[in-house]
């Protein structure tokens, strides 16, 4: 089976890394699964280039695939895409965004190959000019999240044979809390008996920061060996983190490493007692949740998005109603009932292998590409 993957963006965005994990991971299951996406400028790192060749996979650069729609480029790749295909067969064509999604559409239609298309939005796509026409041109829809799912259905009259359910993946074997990684605790030089709160966030206003600093501080009031780590980084970190941690006195216990990636990343997870994630952002189907969870550490999420899909409360993490209060309480049992904390931490790493692993998508998303070519649209 070939399959060509459309990602028209350059950037590092959300989607980038699970969309080139789901390639790697359908090409071990004997799916020839090509990567297209932008060239991006050659005085920039390609972050998804570089990272796709790191992965084993030379991406396919022949295509402007921009981000937003852009009617020359958009009319010169599809010249270029139906030229593309003329002379390369594929089964499939499977778009991750938008603006990919809008230069396929027509072309696979032409060439009469199905159109497949992934979804990041946890809690639907957003109604929008044109987007009904769009989605219903799509073979089959992968969904991140059941919210999604019925929205979908719902707002675009979508049938529901061609929506599917599968959650968004992680490296289960990268992010593994067996293997030896850095030492973040060292790093950030935590105390040996330090009870530390993670957070994996970009800095933004919208994501309810301040409750998390009001919860927090009251935490220290009964439990002076807390620290909370907020990982990220934002054009309003200063009036989001720093300000308000200095105001309410306690930035000794609030470190702020900024962003981190590669190795370091994993083990500043790793470091984490418990993981905490408030609100959805620009990634709506909160994939560094998932990412704590395979660390073997429990989830304290608030009732938002589609997080309370991804835990199950009192099993691998607890879900609050997402206020301070709330919160607080679900950190201070935690952190005083060590072996259930533990048993919720093991529990999350089981999910995390059998719910959320590649190989579960991987398996999941050819299925789909089976049913949709055993199947095809009329």
């Amino acid at each position: 089976m070939r399959v060509l993957h459309l990602f028209s963006n350059s950037k590092w965005t959300g989607p980038a890394e699970p969309a080139l994990n789901l390639c790697v991971a359908l090409r071990t299951r004997g799916v020839q699964a090509d990567f297209a996406c932008a060239p991006g400028s050659e005085s920039v790192i390609n972050k998804v280039v570089e990272t796709a060749r790191d992965r084993g996979m030379e991406p396919i650069l022949r295509f402007h695939l921009s981000k937003h729609r852009n009617p020359l480029w958009n009319a010169l790749d599809r010249i270029a895409l139906r030229a593309f295909l003329n002379t390369n067969t594929y089964d499939l064509i499977h778009c991750h965004l938008d603006n990919d999604h809008r230069i396929a559409a027509g072309i696979a239609a032409r060439c009469g190959i199905p159109l497949v298309r992934s979804s990041y939005e946890g809690l639907g796509f957003p109604a929008g000019r044109g987007r009904r026409r769009l989605l219903q041109r799509a073979a089959a829809i992968i969904e991140p999240s059941r919210c999604a799912l019925e929205h979908d259905a719902a707002t675009f009259g979508i049938p529901p044979d061609r929506l599917h359910l599968v959650p968004g993946a992680v490296d289960t074997v990268r992010f593994d809390p067996r293997r030896e990684t850095p030492d973040a605790r060292r790093w950030l030089r935590l105390p040996t008996d330090a009870f530390v709160i993670g957070i994996v966030a970009r800095m933004q206003p919208h994501r309810h920061y301040e409750d998390l600093f009001a919860a927090f501080r009251r935490l220290l009031d009964s439990a002076p060996q807390a620290h909370l780590v907020v990982v990220g980084r934002g054009s309003k970190q200063d009036r989001v983190g720093w300000r308000p941690v200095r105001e309410l006195g306690i930035e000794k216990h609030v470190h702020f490493p900024g962003f981190i990636d590669g190795e370091n990343y994993v083990g500043m997870l790793r470091a984490f007692d418990v993981g905490v994630f408030l609100v959805p952002g620009s990634d709506g189907t909160c994939r560094a949740a998932r990412e704590i969870m395979a660390m073997g550490k429990p989830m304290v999420v608030a009732s938002r998005g589609m997080l309370p899909e991804i835990v199950t409360h009192d099993e691998n993490g607890l879900i609050f109603d997402g206020s301070a209060a709330a919160l607080h309480d679900c950190l201070l049992r935690l952190m005083q009932d060590r072996a259930r904390r533990m048993e919720m931490g093991r529990a999350a790493r089981r999910t995390a292998e059998t719910r959320y692993s590649l190989e579960m998508q991987s398996r999941s998303v050819l299925m789909i590409y089976e049913q949709v070519l055993r199947y095809p649209r009329r």
